[in-house]
């Protein structure tokens, strides 16, 4: 088994026996983006249904929708600044989600038995502590390297490419090797934190310190492979996602009937969005256990030496009597 190519397969394969986790995440997201929005509705009500400023934002006039939708930014400026506070903690309620839910994925996704929910909040309660821990080490060692490489490029940039004229090649190139090199160390750290966190996954009683130590050994030797799938899941979901928001960005919505396409469509995007977490999750734990496998296999002795034959006597040499 090529460990890049089945790691691929199996997050695809991932798409299928997990259905139950999408449709969770899924779920989940729409729950929290529903109590961050029930604020503004009673003023959404009062100020576009059944009104002329509504029949212009629905149909994106040119001229008069922007004008109205900035109407009711001023206007309902109270219900807007608890919209945006009930945003802010759904946000961070999300954000405790993924990284409690990390924990009961890392248990059940890629098993040879069937998911139960069961287990999935078994693994979920189990590496809670431990998963926060690994955040903790994933968002202040993160946050200090690419702090340092921003403020090292910035350096370099006053000093060596401020002069430059904007469109110059020379800034060009920089400005491109400033975002691959802080995509290169983003995605390093991220690899690390995953498979910090898959090492749960036959380990229960590890510490996060400990757990860091057995991802950066699982990933020695491995790194371009490990690479080479968080660029493809990185990539490949990027522009499904991009297009699905074009979608949801374009359709239009005039009538009850197109209102209604629109928020299933957007439903289907926060959908396609769990769908590619759980596929990468798929690939990273596949990836995992061949790693693990490999590593765990016997080392068979050496053979002994078998002792040299005596030599073979000298046609020259006369037998003595």
């Amino acid at each position: 088994m090529r460990t890049g190519r089945g790691s691929l397969g199996a997050g695809f394969a991932a798409l299928s026996s997990g259905k139950a986790l999408i449709f969770l995440l899924t779920g989940m997201t729409v729950v929290l983006a529903l109590l961050s929005a029930a604020p503004l509705g009673p003023s959404l009500g009062e100020s576009f249904a059944g009104t002329l400023a509504g029949d212009h934002v629905l149909k994106n006039h040119p001229s008069f929708a922007p004008t109205d939708v900035f109407d009711f930014l001023r206007e309902k400026a109270p219900a807007v600044a608890g919209s945006v506070a009930a945003a802010r903690w759904a946000v961070l309620i999300g954000l405790l989600q993924q990284i409690l839910f990390a924990g009961g994925i890392v248990s059940v996704l890629g098993r040879p038995i069937p998911i139960s929910l069961p287990e999935f909040v078994a693994g979920v309660r189990r590496n809670a502590w431990h998963n926060i821990k690994c955040f903790l080490i994933f968002f202040l060692s993160a946050g200090a390297v690419l702090g340092l490489w921003i403020a090292a490029t910035h350096a370099l940039w006053k000093k060596a490419f401020e002069a430059l004229p904007p469109g110059s090649a020379s800034v060009t190139v920089f400005r491109a090797a400033v975002v691959i090199g802080a995509l290169f160390l983003y995605a390093v750290f991220s690899l690390l934190h995953d498979f910090a966190r898959a090492a749960r996954r036959d380990n229960f009683s590890i510490g996060a310190w400990r757990a860091y130590g057995r991802a950066r050994r699982t990933l020695s030797g491995r790194w371009a492979r490990a690479l080479g799938i968080f660029l493809f899941w990185f990539v490949f979901g990027g522009v499904v996602l991009a297009l699905g928001i074009h979608l949801e960005w374009t359709a239009p919505a005039v009538t009850a009937v197109a209102i209604a396409l629109h928020v299933v469509i957007q439903i289907g995007v926060l959908a396609v969005r769990s769908a590619l977490r759980i596929a990468a999750w798929g690939s990273y734990l596949a990836f995992y256990d061949v790693a693990e496998t490999l590593a765990a296999r016997p080392v068979a002795p050496p053979r002994p030496l078998e002792p040299e034959p005596p030599p073979l006597p000298s046609l020259d040499e006369t037998p003595r009597v």
